[in-house]
């Protein structure tokens, strides 16, 4: 006998709760799954199948990023292909919007299988690199991939445009790699891959993991350069960067750590999560972070750990911040990347880091006029977003000290 409706609302209303959670959490099944997918030779291996099939279908996928069958793979035995048409598919995703910027970057409007949007950014370098003349490190032209490991997030920093739109979902690892494969459609030669579009890598870690272990240890396969993946982090809780130590991700990936602020007081006012997360406990993270990356090569420990600091206005960027800064890092020298809308301002902050004997580049701004700069990606129409936000301090609303403590 069918239940009173009455009796079936509970259940359907606490499903209706359920749902959204569960795809907070990063819960949602993919069907069919990319082939793009870090666990695809463990899959094979289960069907009885080499898993180095899972390496020649990858090959060809991002030789041919434009491939819709997998029966396009040459050498595949042909008992494998109605199994991976059942459960796979050559993408989950397509590129819904494309805005490109008066200096080259290209910001990709990427829609995954369930509907949610994410964020990729294609930055462009010619030699010069996305840094100032304020002592800036040179580049080879090509173009480094910014990858989004979750659509929004819940950090709350206060000059990013991404908190606003709070945690819908983590990323399943293949869809991440699929931002790389879509990415190449538009600039072949991608060759770095940074974790620093939507979303905090460290909260989604075992798949920003699975897919940094497979870039670094096949670089070749996705034409890669040296010491391709730089992972950035506001370390949201304690040990998410011991984690990343032993995991072993130390010698062959660059750690970001965004600081932007050198005291803890400060710290938490711009980065919420900071309260769980003391500077003493961040930096002795970081040292242990160095010194894991020290037992591979020097080159590993001198760039293996980089401080972002992104400058707000009347909060984080003045002389005393400065010194204060150069203080704190001076015994680690790791390198500090500094966001400015002035360049003056910048050269005096990376002047007085200079002191200190800490090494400090002016990072250049970048796509503002596709509103794909650093903190800026939250799945704005090119046409409107400058009518809400110039810079990331606008979307700091002011972030003034007393702001940002009303606002947390």
């Amino acid at each position: 006998a069918m239940a009173p409706p009455g009796d079936e609302a509970p259940e359907a209303e606490a499903e209706a709760v359920a749902a959204p959670a569960r795809r907070r959490r990063g819960a949602v099944e993919l069907h069919p799954r990319p082939l793009l997918d870090p666990e695809l030779p463990r899959l094979l291996e289960e069907r009885g199948f080499p898993g180095s099939h899972a390496r020649s279908i990858w090959e060809h996928l991002l030789e041919h990023p434009l491939c819709t069958d997998v029966a396009e793979v040459p050498a595949l035995p042909k008992a494998l292909l109605p199994w991976l048409s059942e459960h796979f598919t050559t993408s989950t995703a397509s590129v819904k919007r494309r805005m490109a910027s008066q200096d080259g970057t290209t910001k990709l409007l990427i829609s995954l299988q369930d509907g949610v949007e994410v964020e990729a950014v294609v930055i462009n370098h010619g030699g010069d690199g996305e840094f100032s003349s304020v002592s800036r490190p040179r580049m080879k032209p090509g173009a480094t991939l910014c990858l989004s490991s979750q659509a929004g997030c819940r950090m709350g920093c206060k000059f990013c445009a991404t908190g606003t739109l709070g945690l819908i979902r983590s990323l399943h690892a293949g869809e991440i790699l699929e931002q790389l494969r879509l990415a190449r459609t538009v600039r072949p030669d991608i060759r770095k891959i940074v974790f620093m579009g939507m979303g905090e890598p460290l909260e989604n870690f075992d798949a920003v993991t699975s897919v940094v272990r497979l870039l670094t240890s096949e670089q070749v396969l996705f034409r890669l350069g040296g010491r391709p993946v730089t992972l950035s982090t506001v370390a949201p809780t304690p040990n998410c960067i011991t984690r990343l130590v032993d995991a072993g991700l130390a010698g062959s990936t660059r750690l970001a750590v965004s600081l932007h602020a050198p005291t803890q007081e400060l710290r938490e006012q711009i980065v919420p999560s900071a309260r769980v997360m003391p500077l003493p406990k961040l930096m002795d993270e970081i040292d242990a972070f160095g010194r894991a990356a020290s037992k591979v090569s020097k080159r590993a420990r001198e760039e293996g750990v980089l401080i972002e600091y992104c400058m707000l206005k009347g909060v984080n960027d003045s002389a005393e911040c400065a010194n204060q800064l150069g203080e704190l890092l001076h015994p680690r020298r790791d390198m500090v990347y500094v966001n400015a809308p002035s360049e003056e301002v910048v050269w005096e902050f990376v002047r007085l880091l200079g002191t200190h004997g800490v090494k400090g580049h002016a990072r250049r701004q970048l796509a503002n006029d596709i509103a794909a700069a650093c903190g800026q990606l939250a799945k704005k129409e090119v046409d409107s977003v400058f009518a809400a936000q110039a810079d990331v301090e606008d979307v700091a609303g002011a972030a003034s000290p007393t702001a940002a403590a009303a606002a947390a």
